[in-house]
């Protein structure tokens, strides 16, 4: 880079490197902001908070890199209260299905941009008005849901104490990734399965049970189990290599557990396994036994508790797991 006569950088080099740009409002104001082509030349920030925004631009990359696309974040202690508070798998369910329609920064629910009424609800759900309107009274009173009046017509949003799109959760806050995609074609194979099986009306209501068990899959293995935020790897150690050491250190959710956290007080075990065998036939989970113990594995596709892209060597395995099974 030139320097004038004094040693200094000219006029002409700087403004290579700062851009001055005048911006637009809405209200008709204007206001100017400096761009910066050179973050480490200017070092307009010390260097610590320089490397976290270049980690939070790297995140940024790999999420719009997501071959998965858009997904909504749930956070798991909101969704873990939700086991005393009386909300039935078919509570779930309904929620589940409204995932599919939720927006950005708390915006109403929406379809190919138009927000949802209760009248669309009622269609998306398959039930009356009058049913709908009193499931989402019920959503509301308990907080998972808000109201959003537009002059004589209702519109609702997901609370953001619950699922968040399009922001970031608050430090140390656990969370699972919903896809959007997968889950509509999961909620799409149940309710072909439910065609397919005239004695099970209710079929679709299984897919409440991924609801319950959203904060219950491990963040490396994707196994549901008792302990899904305990690290289990060792330095440079991958999760195959882990679980070959040791494999007592997952903690599997048994059938009564996933009973009990649906919310019953007197568990069938042999309608957990129902539910569990329809799941696995429409893609969403893998039942694996070991020692004739059922262990259930989440598809990475559908829930996911990592910042990335997925397309690391473990969840290609998982994902290639489900491939060869399904």
């Amino acid at each position: 880079m030139s320097k004038g006569r004094d040693g200094k950088m000219s006029n002409k080099d700087e403004l290579r490197d700062l851009q001055l740009e005048l911006v637009m409002h809405e209200d008709g104001g204007t206001s100017r902001r400096i761009i910066v082509n050179d973050v480490d030349k200017y070092a307009l920030v010390d260097k610590e908070k320089a490397a976290a925004w270049r980690k939070k631009m790297d995140l940024e990359n790999q999420r719009a890199k997501d071959a998965r696309g858009k997904f909504v974040i749930s956070k798991n202690e909101p969704i873990k209260s939700l086991e005393s508070s009386g909300i039935t798998i078919a509570d779930r369910r309904y929620l589940m299905q409204l995932v599919i329609y939720a927006n950005i920064n708390g915006k109403p629910l929406s379809k190919d941009g138009t927000p949802l009424t209760t009248t669309d609800i009622a269609n998306i759900w398959g039930v009356t008005y009058k049913v709908a309107a009193r499931r989402l009274k019920k959503f509301i009173d308990l907080g998972i849901i808000n109201k959003i009046s537009d002059k004589k017509i209702k519109h609702y949003s997901l609370d953001e104490n619950y699922f968040l799109m399009g922001k970031g959760i608050k430090p140390g806050e656990k969370f699972v990734k919903v896809f959007k995609t997968k889950l509509n074609e999961i909620i799409q194979n149940v309710a072909d399965l439910e065609k397919r099986q005239r004695k099970n009306k209710d079929l679709l209501d299984i897919i409440g049970l991924l609801n319950a068990v959203m904060p219950y899959f491990h963040y490396q293995t994707y196994y549901l189990v008792k302990n899904p935020d305990d690290n289990i790897l060792q330095e440079n150690e991958n999760v195959l290599e882990s679980l070959k050491r040791d494999p007592s250190q997952l903690k599997h959710l048994t059938r009564t557990q996933i009973g009990r956290v649906l919310g019953y007080k007197k568990v069938d075990l042999k309608t957990i396994e129902k539910y569990m065998d329809y799941l696995q036939k429409a893609g969403a989970v893998m039942v694996l036994l070991t020692k004739g113990k059922p262990r259930y594995l989440i598809h990475p596709d559908l829930l996911f508790r990592m910042d990335g892209n997925g397309t690391d060597d473990y969840t290609e395995y998982v994902r290639n797991l489900f491939n060869q099974h399904n």
